[in-house]
């Protein structure tokens, strides 16, 4: 191909290359999954996923607005609104096709009349400013500095142009939190809209599981949340009035030209909403490990960061050792995610470990026991 050129010139001068590994999970205790509540092997998800299948077959061969549009994807989608304290809601594909579609379709400068004015945390999502950045005057404000945030919206508060506030309630990279009460304040103070990304909260946080957006849900325009991480399958929804979601229907590309969800799929999205709010002795494991965590890196002076959830990064720097100690980890048998630039900032590269409700406390110890024995070989480790 007379283009492979340019493709060859990137890799060779790429300096975080990347390569799709392959992990065997009976040597490795995994904690980099997402599955927080360790429902992807749930029998109640696959049984639920196996009727779908058998009612209405595996693929479900149009778009929602042709005629995928099945009877159980609104019986699900009330119940998300109802436990989210809103009006409507609407299933999707994934969380990326879900953030960057509805996004596009909610800033159309043509819709509004105007380009709006996006304000949106630093360490947000890549999903989140995609098409963001291309459809509005984005301003981005420090992580979680609400200071900051102030300042930006009260520089263009006679500014008419409608603005949109745009935050995760929890921040993957660095497992820390947004502070949702400032938020709404500011959002009222300067008439702006909120757009959530709840995606890392639902599961493991919120009363009966639901998301840290579910508790301020009256105050939010938006809440997005996802069916991959703790629910344990796949898909996206977006919580919200019924003129937006009558709205995203007829606007949002990515509802109007995908094939739906698979009936199975479904099924096993339905089967984890059911059984979330039965889960609270997992959410409390789950918390516990982590403070346990947060612990024990603080006694040994080991850097997590503002960490304050269930996901809890070690911050080593360098790119190339964070690399290594991964590899020093699998050696043990534990599996660690390695976030290195662009995910990160340079000189911010770090294992970032996921408590779940699957480990169990030998799973547990058998961490720490690692990590104290790799911080000890290494001489003069910092």
């Amino acid at each position: 191909m007379i283009l492979e050129r340019y493709y060859k010139d990137f890799l060779s001068t790429n300096p975080y290359h990347r390569e799709l590994a392959v992990y065997d999970f009976k040597k490795l205790i995994d904690f980099s999954s997402s599955d927080y509540l360790g429902l992807a092997k749930h029998p109640m998800l696959i049984a639920r996923s196996q009727k779908y299948a058998q009612a209405f077959g595996v693929g479900s061969s149009a778009s929602r607005s042709v005629s995928g549009n099945l009877l159980v994807c609104h019986q699900l989608e009330e119940k998300i609104a109802a436990a989210l304290h809103k009006s409507s809601a609407l299933i999707m594909g994934t969380g990326y096709q879900t953030n960057t579609s509805v996004l596009e379709a909610l800033l159309d400068p043509k819709v509004l009349k105007s380009e709006p004015l996006v304000f949106c945390d630093k360490f947000c999502h890549i999903s989140l400013i995609a098409t963001t950045r291309f459809m509005s005057q984005l301003k981005r404000f420090r992580h979680n500095d609400l200071s900051h945030l102030a300042l930006l919206l009260e520089k263009y508060t006679k500014d008419t142009r409608p603005k949109f506030i745009i935050i995760e309630s929890i921040y993957s990279m660095d497992g820390d939190q947004v502070d949702f009460e400032k938020i709404i304040l500011l959002a009222k103070k300067y008439h702006a809209f909120i757009y959530v990304d709840d995606a890392h909260a639902v599961g493991v946080y919120g009363k009966s599981g639901f998301g840290k957006a579910a508790e301020y849900a009256a105050d939010i325009d938006m809440i997005m949340g996802t069916f991959s991480k703790a629910l344990g399958s796949s898909g996206a929804y977006i919580a919200c009035s019924t003129v937006l979601r009558d709205y995203l229907i007829n606007k949002c590309k990515g509802l109007i030209y995908s094939t739906a969800i698979s009936p199975a799929i479904i099924g096993a999205m339905d089967a984890g909403w059911e059984i979330l709010p039965t889960l609270c002795e997992a959410r409390a494991r789950i918390k516990n490990y982590a403070a346990r965590l947060r612990d024990f890196f603080k006694q040994h002076q080991l850097d997590y960061g503002t960490s304050d959830t269930h996901i809890v990064p070690w911050i080593i720097g360098d790119a190339e050792k964070t690399q290594q100690i991964s590899q020093l980890l699998q050696a043990q048998g534990i599996l660690g995610a390695t976030i290195r630039p662009p995910s990160v900032p340079i000189g911010k590269s770090r294992i970032r470990f996921c408590l779940t409700a699957r480990h169990t406390e030998e799973d547990f110890m058998s961490l720490l026991q690692a990590i104290q024995k790799i911080i000890s070989s290494i001489p003069h480790f910092d």
